[in-house]
């Protein structure tokens, strides 16, 4: 009689473990995927690493969005004053004296830095001190390189205005030409061949400025011992050299801002009430006269030829030594 039962039932049982495996497996298969709750990682953290070594989490950079640059501060900004030993008392001293003093943070960490670099006004002398400028600036994490002369007013706040309103990724030029056209120069070819080039360039006298991601975009004609050899398939001086550099090699085109002076133009021309606002400033003699700014203050002529002291007591009346 069992035996009997178990004959006719094992076929039904065989059957219905089948099906409730069948069942389970679909189930098991099209279950849909649990849901989780996607939390982005904190500001500045990096996504966290499986054994494997992947990224379990996207930085927002690798979907293609912009990720926004915190915005620009004077210590973000490299600035570069080039001068030479016999001007250290003069020149030097009256910058010290005035803008430096309020940017001791970033102005190439308030030390004098010595380059070995002929102390002449030659183009190798020049160019020998602009690479040491720029190497300076790239053994950095600023996002602005500056460039400046020692007979040259920076206001820092001007400066900063201006760049902020740059984009900080991009591929940024600015300053302001010596000549009212293109600089004509012929390039030195292999063979002893040459041909012409022309392309704007900022003159050093009135200050320029790089971003960061075009500066290290000018490395492999910059770096090191590269910028003098630029500079000498040219034969022109620093300042030039960038220009070619930027609008030849990579070509980007300058920006001209005339915000910044040298003492190569009129600077009686530049109005009393748009000193607050200009970038740099500068002074020196021509035709045997002073060419600076006309700028009333509580220092004469006599006492502050350059006007440096005198602009620099409007802008900073606290300080210490003004009237």
């Amino acid at each position: 009689m069992l035996k009997r039962w178990i004959r006719r039932s094992l076929p039904v049982l065989v059957l219905t473990c089948f099906i409730v495996l069948y069942v389970d497996f679909q189930l098991r298969t099209s279950r849909p995927p649990k849901l989780r709750a996607h939390l982005d990682p904190p500001p500045g953290a990096l996504p966290r690493a499986t054994p494997a070594g992947r990224r379990t989490g996207r930085h927002p950079a690798a979907e293609g969005t912009h990720v926004p640059q915190p915005p620009l501060r004077q210590e973000d900004i490299f600035i570069a004053v080039k001068t030479t030993g016999r001007f250290h008392r003069t020149r030097l001293a009256l910058l010290l004296e005035t803008w430096i003093s309020r940017t001791k943070t970033h102005v190439t960490r308030y030390n004098m830095v010595i380059t070995g670099c002929q102390s002449d006004h030659s183009q190798q002398a020049l160019s020998c001190k602009m690479s040491a400028e720029y190497d300076g600036f790239m053994a950095t994490d600023k996002r602005w390189f500056c460039h400046v002369d020692d007979d040259n007013y920076l206001n820092p706040e001007a400066l900063l205005s201006l760049l902020s309103n740059f984009p900080q990724e991009g591929d940024i030029y600015v300053g302001k030409p010596s000549l009212d056209k293109p600089i004509t120069a012929h390039e030195l070819l292999e063979g002893n061949a040459t041909r012409e080039v022309r392309f704007w360039f900022a003159t050093g006298g009135a200050g320029f400025c790089l971003s960061r991601r075009l500066a290290e975009k000018m490395a492999p004609w910059a770096s090191g011992s590269r910028f003098e050899q630029t500079s000498a398939t040219i034969r022109l001086p620093d300042d030039c050299t960038v220009g070619f550099i930027v609008e030849k090699r990579l070509g980007v085109s300058m920006v001209h801002c005339p915000l910044f002076h040298s003492h190569l133009e009129n600077l009686l021309l530049i109005s009393h009430s748009s000193v607050p606002q200009q970038v740099t400033l500068s002074y020196g003699m021509f035709e045997n006269k002073m060419n600076s700014i006309e700028f009333k203050g509580s220092f004469s002529k006599e006492d502050d030829p350059s006007r440096f002291k005198t602009v620099h007591c409007t802008l900073y009346p606290f300080t210490s030594w003004c009237p």
